[in-house]
C-alpha cells in the first residue's frame, strides 16, 4: 500500500512539474529606471551666498569681464561660476545647460571621484574635464558624497522622507560612522 501511495505521489510531482514548464510564463524585465516621486512637497528654501546673483534673479548689467558661451543657439554668460542670460534688456541668472563647455573653472574647486572620473563642484553644477582646461557641464553622478549642500537648496519631502534638491539633482543625508553628516546624490 504505501508503495502505491509513493509511486502516486511521484506521478503527481512529475505531472505538476512538467505542467508548469510547459505553460506560458509572462515575465516582466525590471529595468532601473528613474521614477517621478508620487508628490513633491517644498519644505523650505535654503538662501544663496553667491556673489553673482541667487539663481532667478535679474541685474541690470553685466559684471566685467563676463565670457559668451553659445550652446544650441543660446548666449550664455559666464563669469566664475555665475551663468546669465539675456532677456528682455536684463540679465537673468540662470543654471547652466547641460553639455555646455567652459574654459576656466573657479580657483581652488574641491573634486570628487566617482568610477574614474574626477568631477568639480561649484554651487550645484557638477563639471567633468573634458580636454585640456575644457569643462563640461553633467549631470550630478549617482552615489558622490559631498560634505555640504551647495547654496538654494530645497528641503523636499518625497513619498515621506526628506531630501534635499537643487538643479534637479536630489540629495539624501547620510550619518557617517564617526557621527559627521554626509550628503549622497540619489535617483529619484
Amino acid at each position: 500500500m504505501n508503495n502505491r501511495i509513493l509511486r502516486s505521489l511521484r506521478l503527481w510531482t512529475l505531472a505538476i512539474m512538467l505542467l508548469c514548464f510547459t505553460l506560458p510564463i509572462q515575465a516582466q524585465a525590471q529595468r532601473n529606471q528613474s521614477r517621478k516621486p508620487d508628490r513633491v512637497k517644498v519644505i523650505n528654501r535654503s538662501t544663496s551666498v553667491n556673489k553673482g546673483g541667487a539663481r532667478g534673479s535679474k541685474v541690470a548689467a553685466l559684471p566685467q569681464n563676463t565670457k559668451v558661451l553659445t550652446h544650441r543657439n543660446v548666449n550664455y554668460h559666464y563669469r566664475n561660476g555665475v551663468y546669465y542670460r539675456p532677456t528682455n534688456g536684463t540679465y537673468l541668472v540662470v543654471n547652466p545647460p547641460l553639455g555646455v563647455r567652459i574654459t576656466s573653472l573657479p580657483a581652488n574647486l574641491p573634486y570628487l571621484r566617482r568610477g574614474n572620473n574626477r568631477y568639480y563642484l561649484y554651487q550645484g553644477v557638477y563639471y567633468l574635464p573634458v580636454g585640456n582646461d575644457v569643462y563640461e557641464v553633467v549631470d550630478a553622478p549617482v552615489g558622490a558624497i559631498i560634505d555640504r549642500l551647495p547654496d538654494d537648496y530645497e528641503t523636499v519631502e518625497l513619498d515621506g522622507k526628506v531630501y534635499y534638491r537643487l538643479n534637479e539633482t536630489y540629495y539624501k543625508a547620510v550619518l557617517e560612522a564617526n557621527g559627521n553628516v554626509v550628503y549622497e546624490v540619489i535617483r529619484v
